[in-house]
């Protein structure tokens, strides 16, 4: 792993509007909660062992899908059919059985992954059930709840792109549909994002100065999509600019080398160039080649989230993303060392003083 910059990298300087941090939001009384987890070196189990999956959770849901079962053993359930379904063993204990004899697969994790409905989807011997959401696979088969599920990320990734668009400026709603946005879309993501903005006689902007702009930063879920990595012997200056070149939108520091573009002091470019796209695009006619090693080359996106292009439109930019999606891609970076850290810090501190001088333009305050 990469160097980790010691402390929070979004720390910035005081302003009486701001939200406090994430130590004076818990709750009184376990403080040391937070403390402890802040020493070194962090002790943590593989994803999903410390879990305790709850398989009368499990049945219930099975049965508002029609799937009613028993439990035959503490990891085994039998269904109405006959089929016995089984966790898959997350001990050392040994069972005493033959280990093969269960018909199906039992899987019920706390969060379930686009991976695992992908291996439900294609796999008739597998049971999924997403307790939390209430949906079912078994059989290849979805048979309870939304099949869609791309769709639960859409509203949210709008409500993102709604913040980055009034976390400076502000906007009006009609300005907002005219970036490219339905009136229901801007209705749906003011609603979200609740307190964090307010309607004002010039329009819709951040209830707190600045405030929108770390939340946008920090809290924004990531792109989504699909990430693939390749290589090129051309100077990543020259690799950005093909990509470019192919519609693409380049992120992260490498855009400190783009002529007029202040936000990231000059450095040694990074290891990593980021660039996200809407379409398909022929890396090998481009000069580029599927990276191997995983460590150098170019990270290609191609992001679930629909808005990326649309908010680097609306702030003018034909070749890289808007300055929030940049600071979370810093933000996001596996081996972010002390540059990244630094361009962090700069692009957010940008955002602060615009959107700090921003207000006070719109309101007609004194500087």
């Amino acid at each position: 792993m990469g160097n980790v910059p010691q402390g929070n990298p979004l720390a910035h300087r005081p302003h009486p509007a701001r939200r406090p941090g994430r130590g004076q939001l818990m709750m009184p009384g376990l403080e040391w909660v937070n403390a402890a987890y802040s020493g070194r070196p962090q002790i943590t189990m593989p994803y999903g062992l410390g879990d305790t999956t709850d398989l009368t959770n499990a049945l219930t849901v099975l049965k508002l899908a029609g799937l009613r079962a028993v439990v035959e053993s503490h990891d085994t359930i039998r269904l109405a059919d006959g089929r016995r379904a089984r966790f898959p063993s997350l001990t050392q204990r040994p069972r005493d059985d033959d280990p093969d004899d269960a018909e199906l697969l039992l899987l019920a994790p706390r969060t379930v992954t686009a991976t695992q409905i992908a291996l439900a989807e294609q796999t008739a011997t597998v049971l999924l059930v997403d307790v939390d959401r209430r949906r079912v696979w078994i059989d290849g088969e979805q048979a309870l709840g939304t099949r869609e599920r791309w769709k639960d990320a859409a509203p949210i990734y709008v409500t993102f792109a709604v913040a980055r668009m009034l976390a400076v400026n502000g906007s009006t709603f009609d300005r907002l549909v005219e970036a490219g946005l339905t009136p229901g879309q801007v209705d749906d993501g003011l609603a979200r994002l609740g307190k964090r903005v307010h309607r004002t006689d010039i329009g819709w902007e951040s209830r707190q100065v600045g405030g929108l702009v770390d939340f946008a930063i920090a809290c924004y879920p990531g792109p989504g999509g699909v990430r693939t990595r390749w290589t090129s012997d051309l100077p990543l200056i020259e690799q950005a600019e093909r990509l470019i070149s192919a519609d693409c939108r380049i992120s992260g520091r490498a855009i400190s080398d783009r002529p007029g573009y202040p936000a990231i002091s000059k450095r040694e470019m990074p290891y990593r160039l980021v660039a996200f796209t809407e379409e398909e695009v022929d890396m090998a006619a481009l000069g580029f080649e599927p990276d191997t090693i995983g460590f150098v080359g170019t990270e290609l996106i191609r992001p679930a989230d629909p808005t990326i292009f649309l908010t680097a439109a609306v702030t003018g930019y034909t070749d890289r993303t808007d300055d929030v999606i940049t600071a979370n891609t810093l933000l996001r970076s596996d081996f972010r060392n002390e540059d990244d850290a630094a361009s962090l810090q700069e692009v957010r501190d940008r955002l602060q003083f615009l959107a700090d001088t921003s207000y006070d333009l719109r309101h007609n305050l004194p500087s």
